[in-house]
């Protein structure tokens, strides 16, 4: 009888176990052009954003004249037209990859009609210059970058010299699949060329950061604002640091926070830091009705 009951808990004990979150996972057409140099990369589903409620509200009530009239000059329409973006860096250059529904013959001839420059290489119509340009794969797949880069990626297509990083593709299975928007850093913020003003702010915290060797972040909008920024420093005094920082930071917009909306007090104390030896992970859970209410104010600014 022992036996049997021993078996029974062998058999339940799967059923117990907490469910595993499935990892994020790239498309694959766009994941094997990525350059196998990348020390950076970031990604929004932009298919699963748009059936979130927040993107609803947000852009149901926010103009975007700007958006609308790229979408006027050149027949191309993110907000529908566009499933998945990538972009992803060496620390030198810039790759921008795009995912949706392309009429490209349209889209070629409005590029050509507000002076992009057409150049042919391999039988493909390149758009821009050698600092900046874009080409259609095909119907389906866009890429903007440096003129270099896209001959390169033209030469190789798919094959050896491109795919994600063994480090960098480590840290991406470490987001899990339900976040829409994504990023990864291997290499610290050194290897990365930011372009940042001199003697600003944001240089101070840029070059505070500067002990971060790897670095993810993943967001959840479908009900409200999840995020979970997890960083490692070269040591656990660096890790400390930046704990520190982010949570004076968030003391302060505590502090200055305005009297007449005291509700955000509950927007900073979602805000949870922590530390545990070379790591330091800031999480944020924002419901949906907070998440409303600071759009409405930001929208009236």
């Amino acid at each position: 009888m022992r036996a049997v009951w021993v078996a029974l808990a062998c058999l339940a004990l799967p059923a117990c176990q907490p469910k595993k979150l499935e990892s994020l996972r790239i498309d694959p057409s766009l994941e094997s052009m990525i350059p196998a140099g990348t020390l950076f990369i970031a990604g929004a589903d932009l298919d699963a954003i748009r059936d979130t409620p927040v993107y609803q509200k947000l852009l149901g009530r926010m103009p975007l004249p700007q958006l609308d009239e790229f979408t006027r000059q050149t027949g191309l329409d993110p907000r529908k037209d566009l499933t998945r973006v990538i972009s992803c860096t060496n620390g030198k250059q810039s790759l921008l990859m795009a995912r949706g529904k392309f009429n490209v013959s349209e889209l070629e001839k409005r590029l050509e009609a507000r002076g992009a420059k057409r150049f042919t290489y391999k039988n493909h119509s390149l758009f821009g210059d050698e600092k900046m340009a874009v080409f259609f794969m095909n119907a389906t797949t866009a890429i903007a970058g440096p003129d270099s880069d896209l001959r390169l990626l033209i030469d190789q297509g798919s094959g050896s010299g491109r795919g994600i990083p063994p480090a960098l593709r480590d840290l991406i299975r470490t987001i899990p699949a339900n976040n829409q928007i994504w990023a990864a850093l291997t290499g610290g913020l050194q290897g990365l060329n930011i372009g940042i003003p001199p003697n600003s702010n944001l240089e101070n915290i840029v070059n505070a950061l500067q002990s971060i060797d790897t670095a993810t972040v993943g967001m959840d909008l479908s009900k409200g604002f999840d995020l979970t920024a997890a960083v490692t420093c070269k040591t656990e005094r660096d890790a400390k640091f930046v704990h520190d920082m982010v949570r004076g930071m968030v003391g302060l917009g505590r502090l200055n926070t305005p009297d007449n909306h005291p509700e955000f007090l509950k927007l900073y104390d979602a805000i949870k830091v922590t530390h545990q030896q070379t790591h330091a992970q800031v999480t944020a859970e924002i419901p949906a009705d907070l998440a409303d209410r600071f759009m409405d104010l930001w929208l009236k600014r």
